[in-house]
Formats: C-alpha cells, sequence, structure tokens
C-alpha cells in the first residue's frame, strides 16, 4: 500500500529500504521495532522543524541590552554557550545587576535582556522553560540576586545549600567544589 502511495503521489525523501512497513523483528530473543526507510527522514524534518522554532524570538527594543554573560553566574559565554535572550522586568532600586548593564536613571521597573548557561537556568527553582520562554522568570530573578554565592560571594546564586539556612551557590561553584545536587536542587554534601 505504501509503495503504491508513494508510485502515485512521489515523495522528494528517497528511501534507502524498499520496506515501507514499521514491524517488529526478532533478533537474538529481544523484539526489535524494524522502521521504514522513511522514518528516519521524517523524525529528521520534524526534529529539525522544532529546533528551528524553539530558538526563534522577538527582539524587544525596549529591553536594556545586557552583556554576553551568564545572568545569574556572572561567567562570559563562548559561541553559542549561553541562551537567550531572555526579558525580565526588573525594579533597579531593589538591585541592579552591574556586570550587566549599566544601571538606568529611570528608578521605575525597567526590562532588561537577560543570557543564561543552560545548567544555571535549568537548576534555578521555580523557573521552568515552556517552549521557548522561561516561565517565572521577574520573579525569580530579583530573589536570586538578592543571594550570594557562598564560594564567589557574587550575587545571582540560584541553588539552596541543604541544612544551611539562607545559604546559596552557583551551579558552575557546586561542581567545581564537587558538590552533588539532588533533583530538589538543593546542595548535598559529597
Amino acid at each position: 500500500m505504501a509503495t503504491q502511495i508513494n508510485q502515485k503521489f512521489g515523495s522528494k525523501y528517497k528511501s534507502n529500504r524498499k520496506d515501507e512497513t514499521p514491524m517488529f523483528e526478532v533478533r537474538n530473543g529481544k523484539s526489535v521495532i524494524k522502521n521504514s526507510g522513511n522514518h528516519e527522514a521524517t523524525v529528521n524534518r520534524t526534529l529539525d522543524f522544532h529546533m528551528t522554532k524553539l530558538f526563534q524570538w522577538e527582539e524587544q527594543s525596549d529591553a536594556i541590552e545586557s552583556s554576553y554573560v551568564c545572568a545569574l553566574c556572572h561567567e562570559n559565554g563562548e559561541k553559542r554557550e549561553l541562551f537567550g535572550p531572555y526579558y525580565a522586568t526588573h525594579n533597579p532600586i531593589k538591585y541592579w545587576p552591574s556586570f550587566l548593564a549599566k544601571k538606568p536613571t529611570a528608578k521605575k521597573p525597567t526590562k532588561i535582556e537577560l543570557w543564561f548557561h543552560g545548567s544555571c537556568v535549568l537548576w534555578a527553582p521555580n523557573v521552568h522553560l515552556h517552549g521557548n520562554q522561561l516561565t517565572n522568570l521577574d520573579n525569580q530573578i530579583d530573589i536570586f540576586w538578592s543571594q550570594t554565592c557562598i564560594v564567589c560571594r557574587k550575587t545571582g546564586a540560584a541553588i539552596s545549600v541543604q541544612n544551611k539556612k539562607n545559604t546559596f551557590i552557583h551551579y558552575p561553584c557546586a561542581k567545581n567544589k564537587g558538590y552533588k545536587l539532588d533533583e530538589h536542587a538543593l546542595l548535598c554534601n559529597s
């Protein structure tokens, strides 16, 4: 049937295999799914589509442009190492991340462009990736910037240290010191 459809309608993606029907095949006592020749091409097209969609963003001209530095750990990003830009509205009266951009003269909430290492933002509690957006970033970034890392003494520490009240650490600092993290983003003794 698949062969007849391909003959009638054609396909610009050529199959390496004649058999177009996915099936189970038994090899060495284990069942294995044997996909059609078009399966890999279909998966690759789908992945390409979603990756392109994921990395598209709209620049926001009203936002303050920041340095290409992780907004949490303060470390520079090499080519394609940081993800972003993401945007958060921040009140410069509370704290201003001078390592990212010059403090605005206006005392009102200001939108700022932010970049993150994947590991830093993924271990940040209460920030979640939905599509290409980080949810709850406006609320959490103020909290993170008010927390100082116990290792490097810089702001932006997002990970709580287990059994130590009001003690925080950056992801790279924890990794460099050999600490282990649990699924709740709490620092555990190694």
